[in-house]
């Protein structure tokens, strides 16, 4: 929806004044049909519009009864908080989703969070006690950056837009030792010293030079009822109806994966004239384009597809990398960037399929549980011999089976995907430190899932959505989608639909066979058919095979030359290529984690204008 920039000056600050007007024009591409500015006191706002809802009068900063709002997202259940509203008395200007927003603040303060269905990040300024209040989503769909200088606080939705405010600027150690286990910076730093997140469900207030943070939302997982298909279905389509809310079209993304399918599906019987959209690599094992071709015909309606090669691929990757900010070292997030760059053409808004894989139990690792049951009810002294073998035998078949089943899930889980192991990243990084290892990062998790009394695959998924969900999916959903100037909604992530999907049983996850096993029974009967019992295969991009051709010269010349000598060991990153070129050894995950966190330092802590 937008992008904005809020300073707060603090009462020590006598000279350092930032022309806010030129910093927000770093993410012009948020927003570019219109910028607002708004000064009072030692507070200044500036704000981006991507026009949404009410066209005509959607502009922010905007005010009503001394107090001022600028917020990115959207508020899906509106229509029904301004009709109480308006029943309590109050009058609108607007049909936009800000003033009602602004308004139940009013009413409400911050209990206002209690109530609000959508994706969000805002910031309200107080003009008469002088102070903000802030919050971000639940889930944490949409970003927000802030720094905390001895001069002022400054938040950002990117964080391109103020890292040139910070009087020195950094790689923060511990995240990148971090980054290079997770393939991305986990929790609320980032990899700049100094530069923060606010996590999701959290609100803040800043007052009297100072911030504080606070947690209104927790993703709670706890069964406590049954419940049935039916229950499902309308949940979810219920939410994909409220997040096709706008005044300008709305599209959608179609892969050839069953969340994406449920979407388009829905959406489709809402808007039979939708167009969706695809994209495809043309290497083999490596393109769901096809498939997701069948499913448009299927469902009649419009697919737009492309295929993107080697070539565009490199050439993208300097953009891609500057408009996430952060590096994230997923190499579909290209795929994403070039499709949000060919619907851009043709919608504003675009609903996708992120989120139905940690709420509904869908990633593939999941079932490992179904495998290992056998031996986690051994007794403890068996498995811990079991274990202590699995250690000492070669790499042969069954060799990580036994490890897997013999060692605590606190102590190897970290998400969704790792990339190096911590005796790896002591190779890699030059200051290597144990309270940095995962198992102290995720150690608080691990805790709340123990507290909840979470069973083996519940405590996956809320490791999952505790971290990869937000430091991997979607920080690239919503950086590649705005980068085109598109919004991207993600139906599934709905804390409706939340109230309903955590209350899944085991079985109605995971079965030997498949992921999923209750959302896919819940649609079964109206997405095409060869999609129903679909295995999952993610977003499969052709790294892999790349790199043993013109994208490994890229990726050697990138680390090569890339400043990085003084905090890791090239030497170590360089050979990882040679293995994989040289041996048919698959470490493209590996050195394409090291590989973005070099291309990230050329452009953020070396400041070079990188073109392939």
């Amino acid at each position: 929806m937008c992008g904005y920039v809020s300073i707060y000056y603090k009462k020590n600050n006598k000279n350092k004044k930032i022309d806010i007007k030129k910093v927000v024009e770093k993410i012009d591409h948020r927003g570019p049909n219109h910028t607002g500015i708004y000064k009072n006191n030692n507070v200044e706002f500036a704000f981006k519009r991507l026009s949404i809802l009410d066209i005509e009068n959607g502009s922010q900063p905007y005010e009503k009864q001394n107090k001022v709002i600028i917020f990115n997202g959207e508020i899906y259940n509106h229509n029904s908080l301004r009709e109480n509203l308006i029943k309590k008395g109050y009058k609108f200007q607007t049909e936009c989703d800000t003033e009602v927003l602004l308004t139940y603040y009013i009413e409400n303060k911050e209990k206002c969070l209690d109530d609000l269905r959508g994706m969000f990040s805002f910031i309200i300024y107080d003009e008469k006690n002088n102070d903000l209040f802030g919050a971000r989503d639940h889930f944490g769909i949409k970003p927000l950056y802030y720094i905390d200088e001895k001069d002022f606080i400054v938040f950002s939705c990117e964080y391109k837009a103020i890292v040139s405010l910070l009087d020195t600027i950094s790689v923060n150690e511990k995240s990148l030792q971090t980054y290079l286990s997770f393939q991305y910076v986990p929790l609320e730093n980032t990899m700049i010293e100094n530069i923060k997140l606010v996590p999701p469900g959290y609100s803040f207030t800043v007052k009297d030079d100072a911030i504080k943070l606070k947690k209104y939302y927790d993703v709670n997982l706890s069964n406590k009822k049954d419940i049935t298909s039916n229950d499902v279905r309308e949940v979810v389509t219920d939410s994909i109806k409220q997040h096709m809310d706008a005044h300008v079209e709305v599209g959608t993304f179609l892969s050839g994966g069953i969340d994406s399918t449920i979407v388009a599906t829905i959406a489709s019987q809402i808007n039979p004239n939708i167009k969706s959209f695809s994209v495809g690599f043309g290497v083999e094992g490596y393109d769901e384009i096809e498939v997701a071709k069948k499913t448009a015909r299927v469902l009649g309606i419009e697919n737009i597809d492309i295929n993107v090669t080697q070539q565009e691929y490199i050439k993208a990757l300097p953009e891609v990398f500057y408009y996430l900010d952060d590096p994230v070292a997923d190499p579909s997030e290209v795929g994403i960037y070039f499709l949000s760059k060919e619907a851009s053409k043709h919608v504003t808004v675009v609903l996708s399929g992120e989120g139905a894989d940690e709420l509904f139990g869908g990633y593939n690792i999941y079932k490992e549980y179904n495998s290992i049951k056998p031996i986690l009810n051994m007794p403890q002294g068996l498995q811990q011999i079991i274990n202590g073998v699995s250690k000492s035998m070669p790499n042969i078949r069954g060799k990580n089976y036994l490890y897997r089943a013999t060692t605590p899930l606190k102590e190897r889980y970290i998400g969704n995907a790792k990339i190096f192991e911590n005796n790896e990243v002591e190779k890699i990084v030059k200051n290597y430190k144990q309270d940095n290892e995962y198992q102290n990062i995720l150690a608080n998790i691990y805790q709340e899932a123990k507290d909840n009394n979470y069973d083996y695959v519940t405590t996956m998924q809320y490791v999952d959505i505790n971290t990869w969900l937000e430091g991997d999916i979607l920080q690239k959903a919503d950086k590649m989608s705005m980068a085109q100037s598109i919004e991207l909604r993600v139906p599934f992530l709905d804390k409706e639909v939340l109230e309903v999907a955590k209350n899944l049983r085991l079985n109605q996850k995971i079965s030997d066979s498949n992921t999923k096993v209750l959302l896919r029974e819940s649609f079964k009967d109206i997405i095409p058919l060869h999609m129903v019992e679909k295995k999952k295969l993610g977003f499969p991009t052709p790294i892999r095979v790349w790199l043993k051709e013109d994208l490994g010269h890229v990726v050697r010349k990138t680390i090569n030359e890339a400043d990085v000598d003084y905090i890791i060991n090239k030497e170590y990153a360089i050979n990882l290529l040679d293995k994989h070129i040289n041996d048919n050894q698959d470490n493209s995950r590996k050195i394409w984690s090291i590989y973005a966190f070099c291309l990230w330092h050329q452009i953020f802590i070396e400041n070079k204008d990188i073109k392939y």
